[in-house]
């Protein structure tokens, strides 16, 4: 299943979410509905003092504004509940992590076995295409466990248990992290936020149940109508927390037919990140036949769906979160024979994976250039089809580029991109022109907003920036993007009204600043939580037609800036590959002022279903190749359009020679 299917089918599965969730609030809210008839109707006796003289069914008759009233304040109460959840979720991956006791892993770490492990995310990270997540780890949890959370790539979190760190080894480490990049990127991760809003709604009346029991224990009983009350309070109490259970049936049979499933492809994806199945199968097998994966936290059942492996005991299959383990490991290694690997571990000595983990890049530049110069053929992207397939989808030769990228950043980009103030100062730096001209006057309006020692700073490093090559450009962004989005919000609102001052500055943006404004404006507000809600609904081909043509037509012009007669080609080829003989096209057109005009234009397409998503950027990549050449300037603005669609597309690399 391709990364726009996924995305698909998580739309679908939302849907699904949603009726089961209607499900279970029909079977609670019925529950309820019997305790409070139950409770009334023994009232009215007791004031009667005689037994029932009719059934709760026929009590309920004659009291349905009662029955109807509890029915839609029970609904709507759990409605709300799941909506406030949802709500206190918006803070993004690291809240989730934090509240499961995660400690932050900073890019700047020292200590061995946390550098490998950010080393191992920014890795992945920069083969995906997407900006470098939070990371964490859960001090507390001796289980071998991990999680991804968040509701995008922008405001993404991944986090590890202190035993995943100290017990596996880096092909595992990479296997474990490579599966929980497939749940950010095939849109599981926001599913299974999602998730947790909807089981806090179902749950909640059991968690009031619950808390009327407690509370009922410390109440000292002081004359027997005080008692009496007491004893009303703790009927109550117990219904609801029976009626809990409901709940908590649901919610867990809900986490386990959306979860299984996706754990395979997730298993799947890891493999052809990685292209071994040593890495995620050895961790597998270390989690069933060595260690354990459970989680201790009392928030472990809530986020039981969002877990590598399962977290959490359960009595029956039926609840499982996740597929056994063996069955995981069978499906990625047929041969695979548990009382074999049970041997060879009884004699085996023990060993401890010491993490040898370079803090600075590779002190042989050159070895890693020939190496990256090997993988350059093996990630050049030519056609619609391999381009719609790579979305979403790394390779081992994406990861394999990415480790050999960030080996190749120099000592003092790669310290400033790690740092809160020095993220900010490269990012500021990368947008500087190399046009000296131009570059005076962006530093120039440097000068009146920032300290002479700041400056002094980004024109150092802009020293080194212009000596690197353009694909080391962007992998520098999502480096910075950790730690600059750890800046207040202020902060970040000013840091991209300057980089946008900065590259206007000269009346013309070229394609590398666009990418560079787009790509922090879009990981930042999704990060920020600053992204306004949708405008546009039911957003098809057939009502956008007019932002189908800006773009179609930047897209060409970019490719083909001096020659109208290429540029239309290129139009007519991407517009018809889209749409086919459906659509009275209007001509290609000079797209003006292109960059304005395309922000307006992917505004609007961003609200597209993912499956015509996918149409789209292969139509574009059709625009782009029709002469079989892809130069430095069309990769750069497809990356961008990407993003802003929130199609995370791995780098494609091209000879760039020929620009500039």
């Amino acid at each position: 299943m391709d990364f726009f299917e996924h995305q698909a089918k998580a739309r679908r599965q939302t849907k699904f979410l949603i009726l089961l969730f209607v499900l279970a609030v029909i079977a609670i809210v019925i529950a309820v509905d019997i305790v409070v008839a139950a409770v009334f109707a023994g009232l009215d006796r007791d004031a009667r003092g005689q037994l029932f003289t009719t059934s709760l069914w026929d009590w309920a008759g004659a009291h349905t504004g009662l029955i109807s009233l509890t029915s839609l304040g029970t609904a709507g109460f759990m409605g709300m509940a799941s909506l406030f959840r949802i709500a206190s979720l918006n803070a993004g991956g690291g809240a989730v992590a934090r509240r499961m006791g995660g400690t932050q892993v900073t890019p700047d770490v020292q200590d061995p076995l946390r550098r490998r492990l950010h080393n191992v995310v920014e890795e992945m990270a920069i083969a995906s295409g997407v900006p470098v997540p939070e990371v964490y780890v859960l001090e507390q949890e001796a289980g071998l466990n991990a999680f991804a959370a968040g509701f995008s790539p922008g405001d993404a979190a991944v986090a590890v248990t202190r035993g995943t760190l100290e017990q596996m080894s880096r092909d595992e480490l990479q296997g474990v992290i490579a599966h929980e990049f497939s749940h950010i990127l095939n849109g599981d991760m926001r599913l299974n936020m999602r998730l947790i809003g909807i089981l806090f709604g179902i749950l909640i009346i059991g968690l009031i149940g619950r808390t009327i029991l407690r509370g009922s224990r410390h109440i000292r009983v002081r004359n027997s109508r005080g008692g009496g009350g007491v004893a009303v309070a703790l009927g109550i109490g117990a219904a609801l927390a029976v009626i809990g259970y409901i709940g908590l049936f649901f919610g867990r049979l809900i986490k386990a037919g959306v979860s299984r499933q996706r754990e395979y492809l997730a298993d799947a994806s890891a493999v052809q990140f990685t292209r071994q199945t040593e890495g995620i199968g050895g961790a597998l097998k270390k989690i069933g036949y060595h260690h354990n994966s459970l989680i201790q936290h009392a928030d472990g059942e809530e986020l039981s769906h969002m877990f590598f492996a399962n977290g959490m005991n359960y009595f029956s299959s039926l609840f499982a979160t996740h597929p056994p383990i063996e069955q995981r490991i069978v499906t990625l290694d047929p041969h695979f024979k548990p009382q074999q690997y049970i041997r060879e571990l009884e004699r085996q000595a023990a060993r401890e994976y010491v993490a040898e983990e370079a803090v600075t890049p590779e002190a042989e530049p050159r070895a890693a250039q020939d190496r990256l110069r090997k993988l350059v053929q093996t990630l050049l992207i030519l056609t619609p089809e391999l381009v719609g397939n790579s979305v979403g989808n790394p390779s081992e030769a994406h990861v394999q580029y990415a480790a050999e990228l960030r080996r190749l950043i120099p000592e003092n980009l790669d310290t400033a991109a790690r740092s809160p103030d020095g993220a900010l100062y490269l990012v500021l730096a990368l947008v500087l022109d190399h046009d000296e001209t131009v570059r005076g006057r962006q530093i120039e309006q440097l000068r009146q907003r920032l300290s002479p020692e700041h400056l002094a700073q980004i024109t150092e490093l802009y020293g080194t920036v212009a000596e690197l090559g353009p694909q080391l450009r962007l992998p520098l962004v999502e480096l910075a993007f950790p730690s600059v989005k750890r800046r207040p919000t202020k902060q970040i609102h000013i840091l991209l009204q300057l980089v946008q001052e900065l590259i206007e500055i000269d009346g013309l943006v070229d394609t590398f600043e666009y990418l560079v404004s787009r790509a922090l404006r879009s990981h930042l507000l999704d990060a920020q939580s600053l992204r306004s809600a949708p405008r546009h609904r039911n957003v098809k081909f057939a009502n956008s037609l007019a932002e189908l043509h800006t773009l179609f037509s930047v897209v060409a012009h970019i490719g083909h800036p001096d020659d109208e007669r290429e540029a239309h080609k290129a139009y007519q080829r991407g517009v018809h590959a889209l749409l086919p003989g459906t659509v009275d096209w209007p001509g290609y057109a000079h797209p003006g002022r292109w960059v304005a005009n395309t922000d307006v234009a992917l505004e609007k397409l961003d609200q597209l279903p993912p499956l015509l998503k996918e149409a789209l950027v292969k139509a574009l990549a059709a625009t782009i190749s029709h002469d079989d050449q892809v130069t430095l300037r069309e990769s750069e603005l497809l990356r961008a359009i990407c993003i802003a669609l929130h199609c995370p597309l791995p780098p494609f690399l091209i000879e760039a020679q020929d620009e500039q």
